[in-house]
């Protein structure tokens, strides 16, 4: 178990209890919802800064695939390279 520090917060009387309640329904301990969506939250928000801290470091001719197609038919070209048929099995 990974080391734990205990923390005095505060909620507004109402989350705890919209949280009281979905947990009740769920069956889900309190404290380890609340650690789960902080860690989803720092997650998304570290994840946004990566993409503001990137924007723009790839010029069009470092990647002159993304500019000819659509994002869609550029994930289906590198998917195919991957597909099976099922006559070659």
């Amino acid at each position: 178990m990974p080391e734990t520090r205990m923390l005095h917060i505060r909620f507004p009387a109402g989350v705890v209890e919209q949280m009281a309640a979905h947990l009740k329904s769920r069956g889900v301990n309190r404290n380890s919802f609340i650690v789960n969506a902080v860690a989803e939250k720092l997650r998304r928000e570290m994840q946004v800064k990566s993409f503001i801290e990137t924007r723009g470091v790839l010029e069009p001719e470092d990647a002159p695939e993304w500019s000819s197609n659509t994002g869609a038919e550029w994930v289906e070209k590198i998917r195919e390279k991957d597909r099976v048929s099922p006559w070659d099995i």
